[in-house]
């Protein structure tokens, strides 16, 4: 039932596919082999929870940083343009964000999670959630500023 939204979720956290099919096997492995100590009503955070916790000590493991150089940044700013599909936009932006404010932008604003699930899931306080929300959804409006050509008056 979640398989493909786990994957989405999991590609878009890594930007590596491979590793997202992986994660996603890996992740209903684990909800197969813990059913039994399930302790929570909420099924759908549960399993975002060992997804998410997968994912982030893979790229800890790994020690695989999502901030793209000053080079790369370059090249999605100027690769960006309105016209372009609103998926691949959306996917630049986000691939530009460290990773501690992707996280919780793609949990909010891309699988609707509500403040108190995602605090669940990243065992984060309400308040620190929203603020990373917050400042991520910021950093993204920067970036489109600069990507416009920045403010002009």
């Amino acid at each position: 039932m979640y398989k493909n939204q786990i994957f989405n979720y999991l590609n878009m956290m890594l930007y590596d596919r491979a590793l997202a099919e992986e994660l996603t096997q890996d992740t209903f492995v684990k909800v197969y082999f813990k059913a039994g100590s399930l302790k929570t009503e909420n099924l759908k955070a549960w399993i975002y929870k060992i997804a998410t916790n997968l994912a982030l000590s893979e790229l800890r493991k790994r020690k695989v940083k999502k901030f793209l150089s000053l080079q790369e940044v370059k090249e999605v700013h100027w690769s960006y343009n309105p016209g372009m599909g609103s998926e691949i936009a959306i996917e630049q932006m986000l691939s530009i964000l460290p990773e501690k404010y992707r996280v919780p932008v793609i949990m909010k604003d891309i699988n609707d999670f509500s403040f108190e699930e995602m605090a669940d899931i990243l065992e984060k306080p309400i308040g620190t959630i929203k603020s990373l929300v917050f400042r991520g959804r910021q950093q993204i409006k920067r970036n489109l500023v600069l990507e416009s050509g920045g403010l002009h008056g």
